[in-house]
């Protein structure tokens, strides 16, 4: 399993993560503030490959990927 863990505070979201994940597991939402964030679908933990694509992209370290 791996789990995806998303520093709210630090995500801009830019898109990157989704731009980079080839298995296509992140996805922006709108937050009640007007702005959007990064969330990893539901099934990410269970279909993710632990590439660290994602973690990679973020220019902001607002991602981190932990395979268990």
């Amino acid at each position: 399993m791996v789990i995806h863990i998303l520093d709210i505070e630090k995500c801009r979201g830019c898109g990157k993560c989704i731009e980079n994940c080839g298995m296509e597991l992140w996805e922006l939402i709108d937050w009640e503030d007007g702005t959007k964030k990064a969330r990893a679908v539901e099934e990410a933990a269970e279909i993710c490959n632990g590439c660290k694509c994602c973690q990679d992209a973020c220019p902001e370290d607002a991602i981190e990927i932990r395979v268990e």
